[in-house]
């Protein structure tokens, strides 16, 4: 009896010490919000149970529900907002609020094949949010980037819809081969230069954009990295939500002519008096037609954009419609577009993740096929458009004084030029978790690419009448496809993080075209085959293809000492059998000074970073074909074909190398300063260099390996919350960049000719060299230029002047590579009332105004119409005239506007790029109307240009710096509407 007295104590005492621990794992349920620090609700955001990798995401109205133990630890985090841990204790309901993390360096940065904390990157980089790139209105995404990233400068030639600017990532290193940076969209690299035309990517599905500047960032990219990297990502649906957003905008375009005017009828009368034209006549001034306004007018801009996304636990997508539509503001010129999006990813299981999208867009450009952007400017006053009775008149009858004897509106009723492109891009990429710290991914991404190009010259106009009318097609079609296959790895213990990748890439390339134009035509037909006869045929096929192996290493200890190192092998079909293959690599590192407890006696300071890298990248931007010897088909003898050598091999030839170190330091002060700074040196080498040969090889030139060109910068970026209340917010982003170039060496030291300007050692790649302007005669008007009398060795002994344009010597007289670029961004909140103002800075390049050996010759064309002289300019009249300007002559004055120092001008410019002023409709009106966001904006661009230059826009091309008869940028003014649903 007692034995069993003592079992049911004992069984007793068991089941008492065992209830608190029963009670301890008991599951209860937890329900509760998450908001931001303003009372926000926020949806998408991770709530996981702590150590066991399992969680929920809170809904569309910031709220969640989970199952977990009673006293187990909730961990809530979001992009953009401190996370949390909150232990639970039994309770039932929870009220989370998310701090907002400290901006920039406190962000996930996107670096194409892999994402980091800014903090942890040792890297120069800058990441760019999709909403700070939406003010300036534009199909083109590159335009967005202009002024707002430390280290890239970029200049469009052309103010046309849809024209693609010039990009340079820290100066261009290269000569012959291609500068422009290599685009990575979502993890996937997409092209270079001619292998990729951005205007095929919608701006309104940008998420992020990050340009990757040192080699440490873009060493991983080795092989077409050399000019930097641009990673775009695309916008993804965030789990637990599930909008549809529409926009509207829709504004009017108006051209700006900057300093630039052309005279009218008596201004032109006045000048031709001064020149002695002996045609003068009086009846000259009974017409002032303002050729400027027949050719322009102003245009309309329109896009809509309509997004739906959605996500899960497990599904997410986002799908997206876009239609894009400017006018010109020359006449009969207009840009369409049609574009559209589908971004999805699924979690198929624990082990499997995937994702896929698809892209495409469809583009219809309108040319204006007349000539009437040159024509405009060049067309006298005294020319009237129209006869008596309203027709239009050609150009061609008696009595039209221009010298060109055209009228470009007469043959805008029967000339027609149209492109037309499409262009589709499909992706797939899947993840397979191996282990907890080592998972596994496939990329792979295709894209088709047709354009085809049709203009006709109808035998009624001045351009057909020769040929009894000319019709032309060309067609051009590419394919692409890329795979990326890698192994990835995160491995945590004690306070070090390892982590990886490895992998390989093939890429392939293809592309082919033709073109035809026939002659003989009825009007209002638009077939070749009804030609009469062919004039040419063209075509051409290319391919070539890319093989790389690659790897990577980060490490961290404490999260505050980061080293990064790097390594790829990249193969190239365009290179020499015995050389295709390069090695590239990286090494970086970091110091988060500020997590030293030597900092703590520096409240002030937030953040104090230190980084240094060094690395190499390749260039292959060049034709498929260099390194082979090649026979051109392309003759016929007595109607049998032929072919002629067209190319010498080189079997030698490899990659163009690019050498970069960087040394940066990053630092935040009073939780309200943000302040990155840079500087470095990349040296391009074995340059892929179109060499001359001499006349006896039988060939001009030659693609081979030799030269240098170093660039030096240093880049600064600041932010700053200059004020913050619960009302009020005023913040100030500002950078500004500094490049030198150099050329070091070339072939045999030999200069290298390029137009007007000369590639030397020891010079700016981008050196004018030609004659220099010394001013004008004051006794007799005449032109002045410098002779340089040398010694043997080349050393400049005398200086003398002389108006003999032959007599002058050729000489440097300036570089068109600019002193400092940048951008200055100000935004202002009070309420619900936000306005931003962007400011655009370049200084000191120097450009060649080439439109005044037209419109600035000094009588040399009387057939053209010319420039009004701006303020401060004079020409000479008298003997003892102090003027700027020769003696106008009739026929030109001894050659004075022949190419000189006379028309080069300061490039330099300020450039107030946009304002926008918008309302953002308040939650508790939202809720009333059942919207989830409402905001009314209006918004200008290239409202205003502070330049001394004398022309149209100090704008130009990067590498030509050449300022023609330039198609005006527009000055925009747009309303829009963005809904939320």
């Amino acid at each position: 009896m007692m034995k069993k007295i003592q079992i049911l104590l004992a069984v007793g005492l068991c089941l008492f010490l065992l209830t608190p621990f029963q009670l301890l794992a008991q599951e209860i349920t937890v329900t509760g919000i998450v908001t931001d620090a303003d009372g926000e609700r926020i949806p998408g955001v991770n709530v996981l149970i702590r150590d066991t990798g399992s969680g929920t995401i809170t809904n569309n109205d910031g709220e969640f529900e989970i199952s977990i133990e009673a006293d187990g630890v909730l961990v809530f985090s979001y992009i953009g907002f401190e996370s949390k841990t909150v232990q639970v204790d039994g309770r039932t309901s929870l009220e989370i609020t998310l701090q907002e993390s400290l901006a920039e360096l406190g962000e996930v940065v996107v670096l194409g094949y892999s994402e980091r904390g800014m903090r942890e990157i040792s890297s120069s980089v800058v990441n760019i949010q999709g909403e700070d790139l939406q003010d300036i209105t534009s199909p083109n995404t590159t335009r967005l980037l202009q002024g707002k990233a430390a280290g890239v400068f970029m200049s469009t030639a052309s103010g046309s819809p849809g024209s693609t600017p010039d990009v340079r990532i820290r100066g261009a290193g290269s000569i012959s081969a291609n500068a422009a940076p290599l685009y990575v969209i979502d993890g996937v690299i997409a092209g270079s230069g001619s292998s990729f035309d951005v205007n095929t990517l919608n701006p309104r599905d940008i998420e992020s954009i990050t340009v990757l500047k040192d080699a440490s960032a873009t060493a991983l990219y080795g092989s077409r990295a050399a000019n930097g990297v641009i990673v775009v990502t695309t916008t993804q649906a965030r789990p637990g939500t599930s909008n549809i957003d529409i926009s509207s905008t829709v504004g009017v375009n108006r051209r700006t002519d900057g300093n630039f005017q052309v005279m009218n009828s008596a201004q032109n009368f006045e000048y031709h008096e001064l020149m002695g034209n002996p045609n003068l006549d009086p009846s000259f001034l009974d017409t002032d037609t303002n050729w400027q306004d027949l050719a322009f007018d102003r245009g309309l801009t329109q896009e809509y954009q309509v997004s739906v996304s959605a996500g899960s636990e497990l599904t997410s997508f986002y799908i997206s419609g876009n239609y894009y539509n400017e006018e010109g503001t020359l006449i009969s010129d207009n840009l369409e577009r049609l574009a559209g999006r589908l971004n999805l990813t699924h979690q198929v299981d624990e082990r499997v993740n995937l994702s896929a999208s698809l892209s495409g867009s469809y583009t219809n450009e309108v040319n204006n096929p007349t000539g009437a952007l040159y024509q405009s400017y060049t067309n006298l006053p005294w020319d009237r458009a129209f006869n008596e009775d309203g027709t239009i008149r050609t150009g061609s009858e008696s009595g039209w004084l221009g010298r060109d004897q055209t009228n470009f509106l007469y043959p805008l009723q029967y000339n027609w030029s149209n492109n037309r492109r499409q262009y589709l891009a499909g992706s797939v990429r899947v993840e397979y978790n191996i282990l907890d710290w080592l998972y596994a991914s496939s990329s792979n991404r295709a894209t088709l690419n047709a354009f085809r190009s049709e203009s006709n010259a109808d035998r009624r106009t001045p351009a057909g009448s020769t040929n009894n009318g000319e019709l032309s097609n060309s067609y051009d079609y590419s394919t692409s496809f890329l795979t990326s296959n890698l192994l990835h790895a995160n491995y945590d213990f004690d306070n070090h993080t390892i982590s990886g990748i490895a992998g390989v890439e093939y890429q392939h390339l293809y592309s082919d075209g033709m073109s035809g134009t026939g002659i003989g035509i009825e009007p209002n037909l638009e077939i070749l085959n009804v030609t009469a006869e062919p004039l040419s045929l063209g075509g051409y096929k290319n391919e070539s293809t890319f093989f790389s192996v690659l790897s990577q290493m980060e490490y961290s200890y404490q999260n505050t000492y980061f080293l990064s190192l790097s390594y790829r092998l990249d193969g190239s079909s365009r290179f020499g059998i015995d050389n295709r293959y390069g090695n590239f690599y990286s090494i970086g590192g970091s110091w988060l000074l500020s997590n030293e407890s030597f900092m703590d006696n520096f409240e002030a300071v937030d953040l104090l970073r230190l980084r240094a890298s060094y690395g190499t990248t390749g260039n292959a931007g060049i034709g498929n074909y260099e390194h082979l010897g090649l026979f051109a088909y392309t003759v016929q003898y007595a109607g049998n074909p032929g072919a002629i050598p067209a190319r010498t091999p080189n079997p030698e030839l490899t990659w163009e190398v690019a050498r970069q170190a960087n040394l940066g330091l990053d630092f935040e002060l009073f939780e309200r300063f943000t302040i990155s700074t840079d500087i470095y040196q990349q040296t391009n080498e074995d340059l892929l260099l179109a060499v001359v040969l001499p006349a006896t090889a039988g060939f001009s030139s030659r693609t081979e390996n030799v030269g240098s060109v170093r660039n030096r910068g240093l880049e600064v970026e600041i932010s700053s919350n200059n004020i913050v209340t619960n009302n009020f917010s005023w913040t100030t982003d500002f950078n500004i960049s500094f490049n030198r170039n150099r050329v070091l060496k070339l072939s045999d030291g030999d200069d290298i000719l390029a137009g007007n300007q000369r590639i030397m050692e020891g010079s700016d790649k981008n050196t004018w060299y030609m004659r220099k302007w010394m001013g004008v005669d004051p006794e007799n008007g005449d032109p002045l230029w410098e002779v340089l009398e040398r010694d043997d060795d080349g050393n400049i002994i005398s200086r003398e002047v002389t108006s003999s344009y032959n007599d002058a010597s050729l000489q440097p007289v300036g570089t068109a590579s600019p002193d400092f670029t940048g951008g200055i961004r100000n935004r202002f909140r009070y309420g619900p009332v936000s306005l931003s103002s962007f400011f655009t800075f370049v200084s000191g390049n120097d450009i060649y105004h080439s439109a005044r050996q037209l419109f600035d010759s000094d009588g040399g064309y009387p057939g053209y119409n010319q420039m009004v002289l701006q303020d401060g300019w004079s020409r000479w009249q008298q003997p003892g005239d102090d003027a700027t300007h020769p003696r106008a002559v009739f026929g030109g004055n001894q050659n004075s506007n022949s190419p000189s120092s006379r028309y080069i001008e300061d490039g330099s410019y300020v450039r107030l790029q946009n304002v926008t002023l918008s309302y953002d409709v308040q939650p508790d009106l939202l809720n009333r109307i059942g919207l989830r966001a409402l905001r009314l904006y209006a918004s200008g661009d290239n409202l205003l240009t502070f330049t001394s230059f004398s022309g149209m826009d100090p704008e130009v091309g990067i590498e030509t710096a050449i300022a023609d008869t330039k198609y005006p940028i527009s000055r925009k003014l747009l309303f829009g509407i963005e809904i939320g649903l």
